[in-house]
């Protein structure tokens, strides 16, 4: 028997779509997810109650699916800004860095929450 080590990345489908309101191409908004898991993580996290890493995960998931809306394309300005928050989203994996990329978002006038 080897001592070879085998990494398996587990592929969990997306919870929230990539879905975005017409005409605008607007994000869905957290309150609005059905399931009752994405308003429960919101409300503690600006609780600033301890997170599960699903809560956090799930979090982080909302904040890709919000920066990645197609109506920011469309309001000019802050081009770079914007693509680093979107780059910046796929590796939220904190309360801390959650944190941070909401300021990133308000400092150009996006809130997420």
């Amino acid at each position: 028997m080897s001592d070879q080590i085998i990494r398996v990345t587990i592929y969990q489908p997306k919870r929230i779509p990539n879905v975005y309101r017409p005409p605008l191409g607007l994000p869905l908004n957290w309150q609005d997810e059905t399931s009752g898991e994405l308003p429960h993580a919101v409300f503690r996290f600006f609780g600033s109650h301890q997170l599960s890493p699903e809560e956090i995960s799930l979090i982080a998931e909302y904040c890709q699916h919000y920066i990645n809306a197609p109506c920011w394309d469309a309001t000019g300005g802050f081009l770079d800004e914007l693509a680093a928050l979107r780059q910046s989203a796929n590796s939220l994996s904190s309360v801390s860095g959650i944190n941070q990329w909401i300021n990133g978002c308000l400092e150009i006038a996006i809130d997420p929450f």
